[in-house]
């Protein structure tokens, strides 16, 4: 449940006479609906809203009649919902969001109303379930998420508000063994350890890395017995060669095998670093040039694991910069586009491995701005909408498998009435949503036009009846909420604390 914040409205029932001081205003049921100080007919200083059944709904305080400073919001049963701190009405700073319980649900940090740095997402016990990175409102950069143990299950890496790859790690399978990839890391984030599990006993290659991110070493077990045969084999060691004048011509990490692994620097015969390449058992992963400072700069090349080129542009000063373009594996371009200063700037393209076109966007400074449109591989268009300043605007449209969506963004969210239609043309949902969460009567149908299901929210939580239908229009199931939270199923209460 997210609470956002408005403009000072006046309440239903209005005192007769606006005078400045403390004032109340009023309810038809002659409820206190909000007070605080009033200036020169304006709210300043600490202000309350309050439920028709009295209970308190939000505080915090108004400077030149905008939000300032940190406000708290409640649910009708009292409980606090959100803490968000503003600056002029505009979201700056921590802002936190918890369930009826009390229980943390999230933790967001914004800049000017857009989420920035790092967000944290809770476990019903406390424990981080993910950390997402922003940049300017949208996910970008690499995040994690967690078990409710502490351990880190999956790595998520974002670009530019969508996930763009998801690795999972560090599995445990109903018997509580360790199975699959597993990786472990030091406290600023970098690998300490990678390898792999078959029935909680390593297997295969480990590698251990130290707080920099170079290779310390690696071992092989063979289903969790250490291959001493291959441990002189793997044992890692830096190996430098020289210019006939003495000065370090190259260094890199070697295994006893010969295999190059990790970051390999080439130096001029002054000693300066001219050129640099990254391997990876061997494989050359990216290579390019390097500025006197050890910044990138000029052409550079990045390539697949299996030895395919991936992408090639230029960078300046350690920042991507002018045309850049993207390979499918077979060769066939997959993504171009231009940076400035390190940001997407101006039209980029994306493409399938079959040539046809994919995706369109227009990008300013690092933001799509202006017209996106996104394609299948028949050319017909599943999506079509506009972006403003990175943020989805107006009307949007979408083909999704048997279905049409369409409806509206205001800010980046959906906001006011949406309607999806099967492909038959008969309704699949209508409702409405407020700043991205659904609000008021929400209907889904089958394709045969019956109603499906029907309920109502309350900014993002079920409230009330929500009852299921078959095709022919039978009731098969009741289930009743109170703030998201199922008390009863067919009349069977399911709600032993007491929220009945």
């Amino acid at each position: 449940m997210m609470i956002h914040a408005t403009t000072f409205v006046r309440a239903q029932q209005d005192t007769t006479k606006i005078e400045d001081g403390y004032t109340k205003y009023h309810f038809a049921n002659g409820q206190v609906s909000s007070e605080g100080k009033l200036v020169d007919g304006r709210p300043e200083g600490k202000w309350k809203a309050y439920y028709e059944n009295g209970r308190l709904r939000s505080e915090g305080d108004r400077k030149d009649q905008r939000l300032d400073g940190a406000w708290r919001f409640y649910a009708e049963n009292g409980s606090l919902v959100n803490e968000i701190t503003y600056a002029a009405d505009r979201k700056q700073g921590p802002s936190r969001r918890y369930d009826t319980t009390g229980t943390l649900l999230s933790e967001e940090f914004f800049e000017n109303d857009l989420r920035a740095g790092t967000a944290r997402y809770y476990h019903p016990n406390g424990q981080v379930h993910k950390e997402v990175p922003f940049k300017d409102g949208k996910e970008d950069g690499n995040g994690l998420e967690f078990a409710d143990d502490g351990r880190v299950v999956a790595l998520l890496y974002y670009g530019t508000g969508m996930l763009r790859k998801r690795e999972e790690i560090n599995r445990l399978d109903r018997a509580g063994m360790k199975q699959g990839p597993w990786k472990e890391f030091h406290p600023n984030g970098k690998a300490r350890l990678e390898g792999s599990y078959v029935d909680d006993r390593k297997h295969g290659i480990f590698k251990e890395f130290d707080a920099l991110g170079n290779l310390k070493d690696m071992v092989k077990y063979d289903s969790g017995a250490l291959d001493t045969l291959a441990a002189n084999k793997l044992t890692v060691e830096i190996k430098r060669s020289f210019h006939p004048n003495g000065k370090v011509a190259s260094i890199g990490s070697y295994s006893k095998s010969g295999k190059r692994e990790g970051l390999f620097k080439e130096f001029s015969m002054d000693g300066q670093v001219n050129a640099a390449k990254i391997f990876q058992g061997d494989q050359l992963i990216s290579e390019g040039l390097v500025n006197d400072l050890g910044a990138l700069e000029g052409p550079w090349t990045e390539y697949y694991a299996t030895g395919e080129k991936r992408a090639e542009g230029g960078y300046e000063k350690g920042r991507k910069e002018g045309d850049w373009t993207f390979y499918h594996r077979s060769g066939k371009v997959e993504q171009k586009g231009k940076y400035l200063n390190g940001l997407a700037h101006g039209r980029w393209q994306w493409f399938y491995e079959s040539g046809s076109s994919h995706r369109e966007e227009l990008y300013r400074k690092g933001k799509e701005d202006g017209a996106s449109v996104e394609l299948d591989e028949a050319g017909k268009t599943i999506t079509q909408g506009e972006f403003i300043d990175g943020r989805k605007e107006g009307r949007w449209t979408y083909e999704v498998g048997d279905h049409k969506e369409v409806g509206d963004y205001k800010d980046g969210l959906k906001d006011g009435p949406w309607v999806y239609t099967y492909d038959n043309g008969r309704k699949y949902f209508t409702g409405a949503f407020v700043s991205g969460e659904p609000n008021g009567k929400q209907k889904w149908y089958w394709r045969n036009g019956q109603v499906k299901m029907e309920g109502r929210y309350t900014v993002g939580l079920e409230q009330g009846d929500f009852q299921q239908f078959d095709e022919q229009g039978a009731p098969t199931l009741v289930i009743k909420y109170k703030d998201g939270i199922e008390v009863r199923i067919d009349g069977v209460a399911q709600d032993p604390m007491g929220y009945l």
